[in-house]
């Protein structure tokens, strides 16, 4: 309350309220004594002259001395009415005079009757008043004044009605008396204005300070907390309380550690408070309504060993915390481990020493999912990645790390393992649980997985040892389990290495065969079983290379798909294509296999346009040879494409039919021009009788459609036999050729079915090709429509 009246009184006035407090401290005793000293002087002077004189002074006496003690009783020092303050002062001033003049008035009637021996007594009692005074009414300096004032006049007269005279020497000591007491007032005075100042200053800031902290409690996120010598709870604030989850009242002397969970941090607040350590911005947390809450605290130690600190709610900081390193550690469709968090966990776990047991990473992919993507759409590929980490992960353990790559690439860490074999263990039951069907919603897929497997030694050191070398050899593996038919896995082998290497080089000298113009093209007839003649040729290409020899399709056409330089390569077969059957004399037609990348490259059809209008050929004779599975990825825009093409003249033909999605479909799109049936019918087409249903099939439809039909890998004549039988008009494979360059092909004209051992090759020719397989060593003419 002292500050807040130092804050709302003037100096001079608070001055003054304070020495009215500290004189009710004390009135009523200064009042108590005033009363007996009376009282003893009274009893001093029994039986002698003036009895009623003295007893009716006593009265006087006692009463004054009651009334101080009741303005003292009821005067209420915390009040803020400095009206009230001032009126008392008056009383105070007041009764205090009354006081003095009546004992002056005692003194002086006292000395009047007084005997000889009385005398004594009455100066040990005077000298007693004036120092009980001086004790008493120090806080009050103008009483004091008065009351010296009061008994030096006193002294005056009684001096004089003695000695019948203004005694010199009487005089002189009652006046020293009085100016030594006078200036110890004025002393004293001075003193406890200091004193009072002081205190009014310091109540001033502790006012200040008081209403700054209410103010940075009510605006401010945090709160103030106390903790005595023993760790408890002292002035507890409400917004504490409320943090807490209880009443401010009931937190009082409770211990503040026990607010907290279990665990390292209360260990560490608990030592702080023991051994009065101050500390900043220690993070703990406390259980509130079930909830868990997170607060950030600091201390200070005070000089009377108590602890004074602040504390702060911050858990919503923490958990936006959490869940930005939670989204920068994971994927945010499936909600396992991202390739940062993997990444970041095996260069960790490749660092140590030593570890519980063996490792092995897992990498691996879905197959196909491309196709499921672009058919279903993303939301229906996004649900598939999201069920299959979680059929990844249910076939792992607890302790192993499962990771989204990207895409629909995923990684497993195992750890702990107890040796080799269980890695493949783990791989295969992976394996056996994406293999089955995926229900998502009214939708029922189906797909694979394939994975390579890279195992680390614990002998490996340096570079062998790193995260990069073993993603690299897990991806090598992986490549490996692909190329054994997908739905399987592979472990990573050395020679991978090796083979990886010289594909790398081999990517590399086919940019430089590009530029050096190192290939050449082959044609393998395309021959009509009733006119029992060459309708045209299907193009194929050879790279006749410097540093590797003559290198097949099938080893470098996947190399220039996944480099982009079919589109190159594809250019350099059209105009050279189409520039040599402009000088074929029987004008056949010439077929031009065109991969995905050459459909999606705006250069397909300026370059067609550019050689058409170069050679002059008609393009009618042109066929340009599409497959199935080319039409999946952006088929509208495919489709809008052959449109373009055929309004240009040239025919379209669907290779490989049979073989990818939506066949039917796809024939329903676009009017091809001519099916070409793949050759895994053709194989056993004497023997299998689902076979021959589904070439029957076939020509039926494409007959209905107003297409023609080729019957692909043609190597025996009974094949030829069966399909001539069923009327299949047209036909390729090595029975009739195997692929030729242009030489070959110019040296044969005209070529016809009794011809046809010209076309085979020269250790083929003159001998019957008749039993199985016997002409499949001749070449590779179906090569590069595979790799398509």
């Amino acid at each position: 309350m002292g500050g807040r009246q130092a804050a709302l009184f003037g100096r001079s006035d608070y001055l003054m309220v304070r020495r009215l407090q500290d004189y009710a401290d004390r009135g009523q005793l200064a009042a108590a004594t005033s009363a007996f000293g009376a009282f003893i002087t009274c009893v001093i002077r029994i039986g002698g002259q003036g009895v009623l004189i003295q007893f009716a002074w006593l009265g006087f006496m006692l009463a004054i001395s009651l009334a101080r003690v009741e303005l003292i009783r009821r005067f209420v020092p915390e009040s803020i009415d400095l009206t009230y303050f001032q009126k008392q002062q008056r009383y105070v001033i007041a009764l205090g005079i009354a006081d003095s003049i009546g004992w002056g008035v005692g003194i002086a009637m006292f000395a009047t009757f007084a005997q000889d021996a009385e005398l004594y007594l009455l100066s040990v009692l005077v000298a007693g008043v004036v120092t009980a005074s001086m004790i008493y009414y120090r806080a009050l300096p103008r009483i004091c004044a008065v009351f010296v004032g009061t008994m030096a006049l006193t002294g005056y007269g009684i001096s004089y009605a003695t000695f019948g005279r203004i005694e010199v020497v009487s005089f002189a000591l009652i006046t020293a008396l009085a100016m030594i007491l006078f200036r110890g007032i004025y002393d004293d005075a001075k003193l406890y204005k200091r004193k009072f100042e002081g205190e009014a200053e310091l109540a001033e800031s502790a006012e200040t300070i008081q209403l700054l902290l209410h103010d940075y409690e009510a605006q401010s996120a945090d709160w103030l907390w106390q903790v005595d010598k023993g760790a408890c709870l002292v002035a507890v604030c409400d917004r504490f309380g409320e943090a807490a989850g209880c009443e401010s009242w009931n937190l009082e002397g409770r211990e503040m550690v026990s607010l907290f969970d279990h665990g390292p941090q209360r260990e560490l607040l608990a030592h702080r408070l023991l051994v009065r350590q101050p500390f900043r911005d220690l993070t703990i947390s406390l259980t509130v309504g079930g909830e868990t809450r997170w607060w950030t605290m600091s201390a200070n130690v005070w000089d009377d060993g108590t602890m004074h600190g602040v504390a702060r709610d911050t858990t919503d900081t923490r958990q936006a915390v959490e869940r930005v390193s939670f989204m920068a550690h994971h994927d945010m469709l499936t909600g396992i481990a991202n390739r940062f968090l993997f990444g970041e966990t095996l260069a960790e776990v490749l660092d140590r020493k030593q570890t519980a047991g063996g490792l092995a990473l897992l990498y691996l992919d879905l197959d196909h999912f491309k196709q499921i993507n672009d058919t279903f759409g993303h939301s229906t590929g996004d649900r598939l990645l999201t069920e299959a980490s979680k059929r990844i992960s249910g076939a792992v353990k607890s302790h192993d790390l499962v990771a989204r790559l990207g895409g629909d690439e995923f990684a497993v860490l195992l750890t702990r393992l107890s040796d080799q074999e269980t890695a493949k263990v783990v791989a295969q039951r992976i394996v056996d649980e994406m293999e089955k069907p995926f229900v998502l919603g009214d939708q029922k897929l189906s797909t694979s997985t394939s994975i390579g497997i890279a195992h680390v030694d614990r002998t490996m050191e340096g570079a062998a040892r790193s995260p990069d070398t073993l993603l690299r050899q897990a991806d090598l593996a992986l490549y490996a389990a692909k190329a054994l038919g997908r739905g399987t896995f592979a472990e990573f082998e050395p020679w991978l290495e090796e083979r990886d290497r010289e594909r790398a080089q081999l990517e590399a000298d086919l940019k430089t065969a590009i530029q050096n113009d190192e290939f050449t093209l082959h044609y393998q007839p395309l021959y009509d079983i009733a006119q029992r003649r060459t309708l045209g040729f299907e193009t194929l290409v050879r790279w006749q290379s410097p540093i590797w020899g003559v290198v097949m399709p099938g080893e470098f056409i996947s190399l220039a798909e996944d480099s982009g330089l079919i589109v190159s390569l594809g250019e350099w077969i059209i105009r050279n294509a189409i520039e040599e059957a402009a000088s074929w004399e029987e004008k056949e037609t010439v077929a031009i296999n065109l991969s995905p990348l050459q459909m999606r490259s705006p250069r397909l059809i300026p370059t067609l346009a550019e050689a058409i209008c170069t050679t002059g050929i008609d393009p009618a004779r042109i066929e340009l040879e599409i497959t199935e599975n080319m039409l999946m990825h952006d088929s509208e825009r495919n489709v809008a494409m052959l449109h373009e093409l055929r309004d240009m003249g040239m025919r379209i033909s669907l290779d490989d039919f049979g073989t990818g999605y939506s066949s039917l479909n796809y024939l329903r799109s676009f009017p091809f021009d001519k099916i070409k049936i793949d050759k895994c019918f053709v194989e056993d087409i004497e023997d299998r009788e689902d076979c021959q249903a589904i070439v029957r099939a076939v020509m039926h439809l494409a007959g209905a459609l107003g297409m023609s039909t080729v019957a692909e890998g043609v190597e025996r004549k009974s094949q030829l036999e069966w399909l001539r039988a069923e009327g299949i008009t047209q036909i390729q494979g090595y029975l009739i050729s195997y692929p030729v360059n242009a030489e070959e092909l110019s040296d044969g004209r005209p070529f016809n079915e009794d011809r046809a051992q010209w076309f085979r090759p020269p250790e083929m020719r003159g001998k019957k090709c008749d039993d199985e397989g016997e002409a499949r060593s001749a070449g590779d003419g179906d090569a590069l429509e595979d790799a398509a």
